[in-house]
């Protein structure tokens, strides 16, 4: 009779160990699985397999699934084995409901040895219904030393050494390059500083001297015997304005006409003779250049008359100031 009451009690210890276990499993919320047909699937892939240590690789994982779902992914990362530097994630329609996520991790690794990537669960989060879970494919990857060879044994350290050591060459024949070229420094410095008596610079060309070698050359051109009305008045004037600028210390070649005649008679460094030769040579030279003025030759040697007298008349002589 004991016996018999002992199995009962034992029987009814395990039926209510067994209910209990049932609640516990109704309590707890098991993920939806997906029902027949519906889209899910991912795959993951790494760039390669085997890596040295501190070499980037590259991780891509690809969901398929609704366009209104949300998708979370697991973080790869996991200490030294496995460090991101790089996660980009992009979503593309594929036709109608269904959507494909591309989730790039740039990863690398720190630690030897091999390791499993990725690890974890993508989750399906929808707004109308529980969420759908589904495991990631696992890939191997094989993080190796950067060493040549692993399974060299490391070399002992080197003795102490006795100082001073040996006195390097290099450092001789530079020390000696430096004192050359010193001596060559101060050799040359002394050289050029030197005053010169022997070696005089040439005396500058008075302006009137220039201006008629300038003159010869001009008419050397034979451009009054072409026709050549444009560059001659051209050349003509930029030699007169050259001239008084040196000579009178005139701003004539920045000058119009106007503002030069007016600068002339507020001056008085030119006497009205001179100034009205000027005035009507420039006033000559304008229409040319700017009012398709073509003179005879007469003309031009008219103008190339007046430029000359007015340097000859107005050339500094010895014991006249330069002004």
């Amino acid at each position: 009779m004991k016996r018999n009451f002992r199995f009962l009690i034992f029987d009814f210890r395990l039926w209510a160990h067994v209910c209990l276990m049932g609640l516990l499993a109704a309590c707890q919320r098991a993920p939806e699985p997906a029902p027949p047909g519906e889209p899910y699937s991912i795959d993951a892939a790494l760039s390669t397999n085997s890596i040295h240590i501190g070499d980037p690789v590259r991780l891509e994982v690809r969901a398929l699934h609704h366009t209104h779902e949300r998708i979370l992914f697991p973080d790869p990362a996991r200490d030294r084995a496995i460090v991101v530097r790089r996660r980009t994630t992009d979503t593309q329609p594929i036709n109608g409901d269904l959507a494909a996520t591309t989730i790039v991790f740039d990863l690398t690794s720190f630690q030897v040895g091999q390791h499993l990537v990725p690890t974890g669960e993508v989750r399906f989060i929808s707004a109308d219904r529980d969420d759908v879970i589904r495991p990631l494919p696992e890939t191997n990857l094989v993080v190796r030393s950067a060493l040549t060879a692993e399974d060299e044994a490391l070399r002992d350290i080197r003795p102490v050494m006795t100082w001073p050591a040996a006195f390097p060459r290099w450092i001789i024949a530079l020390g000696l390059t430096a004192v050359l070229a010193l001596i060559a420094a101060i050799a040359a410095h002394r050289f050029l500083s030197k005053p010169r008596t022997i070696l005089q610079a040439a005396p500058p060309v008075p302006p009137d001297e220039e201006a008629l070698r300038a003159l010869r050359r001009l008419m050397g051109r034979q451009w009054i015997e072409q026709g050549h009305v444009e560059p001659f008045y051209v050349e003509l004037s930029h030699i007169v304005r050259r001239y008084l600028e040196k000579r009178f210390h005139l701003r004539a070649p920045e000058q119009t006409t106007e503002e030069f005649i007016r600068e002339t008679s507020i001056s008085r460094v030119l006497s009205p003779e001179h100034r009205q030769l000027v005035q009507d040579f420039l006033t000559q030279a304008d229409l040319v250049k700017f009012a398709q003025y073509r003179p005879s030759a007469d003309d031009m040697n008219a103008a190339y008359a007046a430029a000359e007298r007015l340097v000859m008349e107005t050339r500094t002589h010895p014991g006249d100031s330069a002004s």
